[in-house]
């Protein structure tokens, strides 16, 4: 069985064990929801990958909704924005708020997604689609800039900070970027 299916079944046991049901928009067994799951949100500590890498953020859980607002994860999805477009690079400070949902909205809105301001798997399953291994990197290919980042030998994702490389947390903030915000 294929990484993406288990991750598919996994969801929809969640789903159906929490009394939470997709809308009938998603209700499709192919098709991810951005909804709440907090057995999808609280699996590991770190953004992780492995095997394909367009698969690889889709269950990272869900930004907006029960993950702290402030981590780096948030500044992931920060900088997917700022390289598609929809931020600022000086608004990439971890910070889950009210301009980045803004932000997401007006990205999900242009790629067809439910503009809801909450990230989750649909969300970072369609930026990971843009997803490439280049010289032994991992490279987001946005709309406007490429991020380029480092996979561990234990799937953990890493990005440059201040001259080394650090894991993504997915729980809080550790970034550099993140101890220099305002908030």
């Amino acid at each position: 069985m294929s990484r993406r299916m288990v991750r598919l079944l996994t969801l929809l046991v969640a789903l159906t064990g929490t009394g939470c049901s997709a809308d009938s928009s998603d209700a499709s067994p192919t098709r991810k929801t951005d909804s709440p799951s907090p057995s999808v949100a609280g699996g590991h500590l770190y953004v992780r990958g492995g095997g394909t890498v367009t698969d690889d953020w889709d269950d990272e859980g869900l930004l907006g909704e029960n993950l702290p607002v402030r981590s780096d994860l948030a500044a992931m999805w920060q900088t997917v924005l700022w390289a598609d477009g929809y931020l600022d690079r000086s608004r990439i400070d971890c910070h889950y708020s009210k301009r980045t949902r803004r932000a997401t909205r007006a990205w999900q809105s242009n790629h067809a997604l439910p503009a809801d301001g909450i990230v989750g798997p649909q969300s970072f399953g369609r930026a990971t689609e843009r997803l490439v291994r280049r010289g032994g990197m991992v490279v987001f290919k946005g709309e406007r800039h490429e991020v380029p980042f480092k996979l561990a030998r234990d799937g953990r994702y890493l990005v440059e900070d201040s001259g080394t490389y650090k894991p993504l947390r997915r729980d809080r903030p550790t970034l550099r970027v993140c101890g220099s915000a305002t908030r």
